[in-house]
């Protein structure tokens, strides 16, 4: 679903394979990647994800983002969430990007999730956007520098988690980043 909108200037495109079925077969799908560690659901999302948006794109989109050596940016857990969840989702989503795209996934810890933030669930676009403020930190820039990011996470609903890293990854490295999630909400 190729969609063109206003997007901030960190971002330079969203891309979304589904949009989300509450209450339906995606919905449960996400639910047990992100809470039952079924990585493997993950992997196989994320290759579909990464596949379905080669396709999508132009010659020369594609040639653009491999020009800037794209680096794949699953967004991070804070270590808490992490540790009580086993992993994170993310990650295994950019594992299968990784496999239908050939781009490289950055190093766990160079990318962190240095505030604990609530629960996005039932705030508004301003609260998520206040909740998640300096939530992310780039812990090693040269691994972004000059590089066309592209940040990968499971669902899309008001942009606030992906615009807050792709804004902060914009501020090392001046380069707009894609996102890539498998539903929007």
């Amino acid at each position: 679903m190729a969609r063109k909108e206003i997007l901030p200037q960190s971002a330079a495109f969203i891309y979304t394979m589904w949009f989300f079925d509450k209450g339906g077969y995606l919905q449960d799908l996400l639910h047990k990647l992100k809470y039952h560690f079924m990585r493997g659901v993950g992997i196989e999302l994320g290759y579909l994800l990464g596949k379905d948006f080669l396709h999508q794109q132009s010659t020369e989109e594609l040639k653009y983002i491999d020009d800037l050596n794209p680096v794949i940016i699953p967004v991070p857990l804070h270590v808490k969430k992490r540790r009580k969840r086993g992993y994170n989702q993310a990650r295994a989503l950019a594992e299968g990007v990784s496999r239908s795209t050939g781009w490289t996934i950055i190093k766990k810890g160079a990318i962190k999730r240095v505030r604990k933030t609530k629960t996005q669930t039932g705030l508004t676009l301003e609260e998520r956007s206040k909740n998640l403020k300096g939530a992310f930190q780039v812990k090693e820039p040269k691994l972004v520098l000059n590089r066309k990011c592209v940040v990968v996470d499971d669902v899309f609903t008001t942009g606030a988690t992906t615009f807050e890293l792709a804004k902060t990854l914009y501020e090392v490295n001046e380069v707009s980043s894609g996102i890539l999630t498998v539903a929007r909400a």
